[in-house]
């Protein structure tokens, strides 16, 4: 029960307003002055933890909700070294391909690559398409009708393709898909999603890429050396490459003090004791 008082807060925990009942309670008493420095110590603690992941993890809030039966966390993403070697095409899903068998023209077909990644053809069923180079799909295919035909002999030719978009996302003022019109860089890829905004960090945006086999390739450039006029590398974009650009310690802060005190806090509670501090 909060009571108001001019120069006191009392926070009791009882409810009744029998007065046998209340000599027996325990009561606390503390001003307004100690509870609103109080908020504004937590306050400034969270925004510190701000700065290190570690510190987030160690407060007593970390653990809400935690079940002792939950699942393991998964494991980290490992990224493949990065490589700028121009590979052959590869298909993607919703690439459309042609299939074409001599020995055995029932068979061939035009297809197109599902959303899983695969195709499937007659008498072998599915086959896994997505991230691979038309000679090295024609190789799987010829392997898989070895033991149905006498001449597996087999050619792949690609047809319509699915457009050739990227994604921005992160600290950009528009994220999203990209078309990709022509050759296309990292930053003109920030710049055609609106340009950073002001919590960007723009020294540190990351490339994620699909190399072969379809494992990830991870790689940081800088963009905001050329916006600020000196020389730099452009970073060269290919199809579906994930452009992100991470937010400054000084906007996680923020956003940690967002979610741990504003939101926590309610602000009416807030909003009464600022007043009665400040204004009051």
């Amino acid at each position: 029960m909060l009571v108001n008082e001019p120069s006191k807060c009392l926070i009791n925990s009882g409810a009744s307003t029998n007065s046998a009942a209340t000599q027996g309670k325990i009561g606390v008493m503390i001003t307004r002055r100690q509870l609103f420095s109080g908020l504004g110590l937590a306050g400034m603690g969270l925004a510190g933890a701000g700065m290190s992941g570690s510190a987030v993890a160690g407060m007593p809030w970390s653990n809400l909700g935690a079940r002792q039966d939950r699942m393991p966390p998964a494991g980290d993403i490992a990224f493949a070294t990065w490589s700028d070697s121009e590979p052959q095409y590869l298909f993607y899903p919703g690439d459309k391909l042609e299939i074409v068998i001599p020995s055995a023209p029932e068979l061939s077909r035009q297809t197109q690559v599902g959303p899983d990644g695969r195709i499937t053809l007659g008498l072998i069923g599915q086959v896994m398409a997505a991230y691979k180079s038309a000679p090295e799909l024609q190789a799987i295919i010829q392997t898989a009708y070895a033991n149905i035909l006498r001449e597996p002999l087999v050619f792949v030719y690609p047809g319509d393709v699915a457009p050739m978009r990227i994604l921005v996302g992160g600290e950009v003022r528009n994220p999203g898909w990209i078309d990709m019109l022509a050759d296309m860089d990292a930053l003109q890829a920030t710049l055609a999603a609106g340009g950073f905004t002001h919590a960007a960090k723009g020294h540190q945006v990351m490339i994620i890429r699909r190399g072969r086999n379809g494992e990830a390739m991870l790689r940081t450039v800088d963009l905001q050396d050329p916006l600020s006029g000196r020389a730099s590398r452009m970073t060269a974009l290919r199809r579906f490459d994930i452009v992100y650009v991470p937010r400054t310690n000084i906007a996680e802060a923020g956003v940690i003090m967002e979610q741990w005190v504003n939101n926590l806090i309610p602000g009416g509670i807030l909003n009464y004791f600022t007043y009665k501090t400040f204004g009051g």
